[in-house]
C-alpha cells in the first residue's frame, strides 16, 4: 500500500502520458461551473490548462451537457489528456453549517468507484480547489482553514477506502488466478494551495495517507472476516505476519491456558465455554512500540481492544435474528492493531504505544459462564455476573487493569500516561450518535487533560468524527452492590438500548473493576481513562443481505490526534 499513491507535479504532467490510463478531477463549487468555459482561465484552472489545455473544454461540454455532473461523478472523453478520459467528481458543499472534509472524501469515493467502473487502473487524481487557497481573503478563511486544512489527506484516504478488497475476496482472487487490487498505482496532486506550490507537502500527504490506510486495512481485514477465518488464534497469526517487517513493534501472544486464567480471569470465563473447540481457543496479544529516544517522550498510550471473534452472547443468547454480523464484534482489538501497524510506519518521536488485544469467542454450550456468578477481576474486584451478552467489558477489564499498573510502574514515570478501551461495546452507541460516529468519554483526569477533545477535533478535520459524551455519577450507581457478596454489578439483563446511559455505564464497570476508580483526580496517582465505544463507526451499511463494509475507524483520528500534533 505504500507504493500505490505517487505525488507529481501539474508543471511536469506530461510524464505521465505512457505511465496514468485516466484523469480523476476532485473538485467543490469554490470553482464554479462558468469558470471552466473562461478563455482566461485562473487560479487551478490555470494550472490544469497548463498541464492538459484539453481538459478544461472536455469538463466544460460535460457539464453544459449532462446536468447529473454538478450532483456525482461523471465521465467524459477527451483526447490529450492520460487515457483520454475524464472522471469529474463534484463536492456537495464546503461553506455550510454542517459541511466538513468528508464531502471531500466522499467525492474521492465516488470518483474511484467510477474509475474503476470505466476499467482505470493507473488514475491521475487532481484535487483542484484546496478550500483553504480558495477562501483565503474571505470571511469564511478561518474557520475553513481551521476545518479544511487537511483536505488532501481526507482525499487520499477516501480513494484508498473505496479501493480496499476485503481479504477473503483477496485470497478468493489469489487462489483462482485473478487479480484482486483494482489499481496500479494512484498519481497524486493539487491545482492549487500551499501543496500545488510545494511539492513536498503532496509527497508528505501521500506518505501519510500510506500509513493510516495500511493500518486501517489490518483492522479491516482482521475486522470484516468470517468468524473462523479470523478466530482468536488465527488473529494471532495475522498480526504476526502483519508486523514481520516492523522490528520497531514488539508483539507478545499469550495461549496458555493457566496464564490467562490467572492474569485475566474475567476475560478466561468468558472464553471457558470455547476451550471446547481448540480453533476457537482464546489469545492475548501485546503490541508494543517504543520511541527511539525515549528522552523525546511527551505521553504514554495504552490501548485495550476487544476482540470478541464471535459473539453469541453466551448462556444469555442472542435471539431473533440479534446474533447476525457479530464476527464483527473484534473491531475495537482490530483497530488497535491497525493503529500500530501505522505507528509502525510513521515512527514517531514523541510517543510510547502498547495495545493490548483480547480475541475471545462467546460461545454457548455446558461450560458457559452464567449469570449469577462472582468472578473475582485481576484488581481483587468480586464482580457479580448479570448477562453474559455483556462480555465485551469483561474481556477488557482485567487488560485495563494491567495497562494501569505498567502506567503506575516507574518505567513509564517520566511522561504522563494514557489509558484507553476501545470496543463495539453497545447498540446504545449506536442509537445515541448514529452510524459513522465514534464515541469518546473520559474520567476526570482525562477530562481534565483534554482526551476527548483531542479525538473529536483530530476526527473532526480528518474526517473520521467523534462524538463527546460524559461519565456522571448515576454511570456509577446503576452497578453499585446492594448485596455484601460483590463489589460491583456487570450489567443489568435489558439490552443496552434499552437501558438509560446504556454506552456510558460500561466505563465505570471496567473503572471500578480494574481499580482505576481508585487513580481518579483526587488520588495521589491520578490515572487518565477514555473509553471509546467504535459500535457506530466500525462498519457502514451496504444495503441487502450482505453484512455492512468496516470500516477500519477510527484508526484515522488516533493517528491525528496523537501522531499528528507534535
Amino acid at each position: 500500500m505504500t507504493t500505490l499513491l505517487r505525488a507529481f507535479r501539474l508543471p511536469a504532467a506530461s510524464a505521465l502520458a505512457a505511465e496514468a490510463d485516466g484523469l480523476v478531477l476532485v473538485r467543490s463549487a469554490l470553482t464554479p461551473a462558468a469558470a471552466w468555459s473562461s478563455a482566461q482561465p485562473a487560479g487551478a484552472l490555470a494550472a490544469l490548462a497548463g498541464a492538459w489545455p484539453a481538459a478544461l473544454p472536455a469538463v466544460s461540454a460535460l457539464i453544459a451537457a449532462d446536468r447529473t455532473a454538478e450532483k456525482g461523478a461523471a465521465l467524459a472523453v477527451a483526447h490529450g489528456v492520460p487515457g483520454s478520459r475524464i472522471v469529474l467528481s463534484p463536492v456537495a458543499g464546503v461553506l455550510g453549517d454542517t459541511d466538513d472534509v468528508r464531502r471531500f472524501a466522499d467525492a474521492a469515493r465516488a470518483a474511484s468507484a467510477r474509475a474503476r467502473a470505466a476499467g482505470m487502473r493507473r488514475p491521475a487524481v487532481v484535487l483542484l480547489d484546496d478550500p483553504v487557497d480558495a477562501t483565503a481573503g474571505k470571511p469564511a478563511a478561518a474557520r475553513v482553514a481551521r476545518d479544511f486544512g487537511r483536505t488532501l489527506e481526507a482525499v487520499l484516504l477516501g480513494l484508498l477506502d473505496d479501493a480496499y478488497v476485503p481479504l477473503q475476496a483477496r485470497e478468493h482472487a489469489a487462489a483462482n488466478g485473478r487479480p484482486a487490487e483494482p489499481f496500479d498505482a494512484v498519481h497524486v496532486a493539487v491545482a492549487s494551495g500551499a501543496a500545488h506550490a510545494n511539492h513536498a507537502l503532496v509527497e508528505r500527504a501521500a506518505s501519510w495517507a500510506a500509513a493510516v490506510e495500511a493500518g486501517r486495512r489490518v483492522a479491516r481485514d482482521m475486522g470484516g472476516a468470517d468468524p473462523e477465518r479470523m478466530a482468536p488464534l488465527r488473529c494471532a497469526e495475522y498480526i504476526r505476519a502483519a508486523f514481520k517487517d516492523a522490528p520497531n513493534v514488539a508483539v507478545t501472544v499469550v495461549t496458555d491456558p493457566a496464564v490467562l486464567g490467572k492474569e485475566y480471569p474475567l476475560l478466561n470465563a468468558v472464553a471457558r465455554c470455547s476451550y471446547a473447540v481448540p480453533a476457537h481457543h482464546p489469545a492475548v496479544v501485546r503490541l508494543e512500540y517504543r520511541a527511539p529516544d525515549q528522552s523525546k517522550v511527551k505521553e504514554n498510550l495504552f490501548f485495550v481492544g476487544k476482540g470478541v471473534t464471535y459473539d453469541t452472547g453466551g448462556a444469555d443468547v442472542k435471539t431473533d435474528g440479534h446474533m447476525r454480523g457479530m464476527s464483527r464484534d473484534k473491531c475495537g482489538a482490530t483497530a488497535c492493531a491497525g493503529f500500530l501497524r501505522t505507528v509502525s510506519l510513521l515512527k514517531p518521536e514523541h510517543v510510547n504505544v502498547t495495545a493490548t488485544l483480547g480475541f475471545v469467542r462467546n460461545s454457548i454450550g455446558a461450560g458457559s459462564y452464567v449469570s449469577d456468578e462472582i468472578l473475582l477481576s485481576r484488581a481483587g474486584v468480586r464482580v457479580l455476573v448479570g448477562n453474559t451478552d455483556a462480555e465485551g467489558r469483561m474481556v477488557m477489564t482485567d487488560l485495563l487493569a494491567e495497562a494501569k499498573e505498567r502506567a503506575l510502574s516507574p518505567e513509564f514515570g517520566s511522561a504522563p500516561s494514557r489509558l484507553f478501551t476501545v470496543a463495539t461495546l453497545t447498540g446504545h452507541a449506536v442509537l445515541s450518535v448514529g452510524e459513522g460516529y465514534s464515541i469518546s468519554l473520559d474520567n476526570g483526569p482525562a477530562r481534565e487533560s483534554g482526551v476527548s477533545g483531542r479525538l473529536f477535533k483530530a476526527g473532526h478535520v480528518i474526517g473520521d468524527p467523534f462524538e463527546t459524551t460524559t461519565l456522571r455519577r448515576e454511570d456509577y450507581d446503576l452497578i453499585q452492590p446492594s448485596g455484601v457478596t460483590e463489589d460491583v454489578c456487570q450489567a443489568n439483563s435489558a439490552p443496552s438500548s434499552r437501558t438509560p446511559r446504556g454506552h456510558q455505564y460500561p466505563a465505570a464497570f471496567m473503572s471500578i473493576a480494574s481499580g482505576i476508580v481508585n487513580h481518579g483526580l483526587d488520588a495521589d496517582k491520578p490515572v487518565s481513562y477514555t473509553h471509546v465505544d467504535i459500535a457506530g463507526s466500525a462498519e457502514k451499511s451496504i444495503g441487502g443481505l450482505s453484512l455492512a463494509r468496516v470500516t477500519g475507524a477510527p484508526v484515522a483520528a488516533f493517528t491525528e490526534a496523537f501522531l499528528s500534533r507534535f
